[in-house]
């Protein structure tokens, strides 16, 4: 396999070629970012998306709330599951939707790589609710998105990123340095460039481009350390597959960002698997 298949002009080149998200992500990320959006302006969205909306009323309507059929409007989500709530739903299966309508390769499977970012982007809004932070939704979304470059290269190059995680996997070394060797960037900067191209919220953006390192010294440190440390942690767990080679150790600068118990893991981790099934059965099984 040949080294330097992309550089960062090349890179900038394909994603300018990308598809674009539906118009109701941009729409919902205006509404994240106003302090005076209100529980109207979310509904009025979402409703006029037919498809969205569907999906919103299913997930309301889902074990993971139980309401069993109780709510029948999209208002109704929004008052009985909350605002951030509706909004964290819609935009994660935009974006899940999207790739899984989008691309097909046959040696990556889409299943195990959102299990695996569903479970990051638990356990990072767990560490959230620890840290009394605000904005949780930001956390879940976080590590919901940790890994789009690698669905970038996926879609982009699939068969030379297959033989790249291979590589990786035989040669016991951590994926990025792989990336590195072959491709000459990492998908910590492909995500960064298509969350740019995408129009994420700056938070996002950090935890995407620093989540294998951990450390962001700017207003979202606590979001990418959270994002870094559950990355490791979910593949620990088991859930999914991140493609990772060689698991990564923690930086352990960032234990003195987060400041987390010892027993933090072992007390959550019933939280922690609930979550990750209802989550994953309602995100993963939306168009059933």
């Amino acid at each position: 396999m040949k080294t330097g298949l992309l550089d960062i002009n090349s890179l900038i080149r394909r994603v300018d070629a990308f598809p674009t998200l539906p118009t109701i992500y941009y729409r919902l990320i205006e509404i994240m970012d106003n302090p005076r959006s209100t529980v109207m302006d979310v509904s009025e969205i979402i409703s006029s998306d037919q498809s969205s909306a569907a999906k919103v009323l299913k997930a309301a309507n889902s074990p993971i709330y139980g309401f069993y059929g109780r709510i029948e409007s999209i208002s109704q989500a929004i008052s009985y599951i909350g605002f951030d709530e509706v909004k964290n739903l819609v935009i994660a299966m935009t974006i899940i939707d999207f790739f899984n309508k989008h691309f097909e390769n046959r040696n990556f499977n889409p299943v195990k790589f959102w299990q695996h970012s569903i479970g990051v982007g638990i356990m990072s809004r767990l560490i959230g609710q620890y840290l009394n932070a605000s904005g949780l939704e930001v956390y879940f979304l976080a590590g919901i998105m940790h890994d789009i470059g690698k669905l970038l290269f996926h879609s982009t190059i699939p068969d030379e990123y297959s033989s790249i995680i291979k590589y990786a996997v035989e040669n016991e070394i951590h994926i990025r340095d792989a990336e590195l060797k072959f491709l000459g960037l990492t998908h910590d900067v492909a995500g960064e460039i298509l969350a740019e191209k995408w129009s994420f919220p700056q938070s996002i953006k950090c935890a995407i481009r620093y989540h294998s390192n951990g450390i962001s010294n700017n207003k979202h440190r606590e979001i990418v350390a959270a994002t870094h440390v559950s990355n490791i942690a979910v593949n620990m767990y088991g859930y999914g597959y991140s493609d990772s080679g060689l698991l990564p150790s923690p930086n352990k600068a960032v234990w003195n960002i987060l400041d987390l118990p010892n027993n933090f893991f072992s007390n959550f981790n019933k939280q922690m698997t609930d979550s990750y099934i209802d989550s994953s059965n309602l995100l993963l099984r939306q168009n059933d």
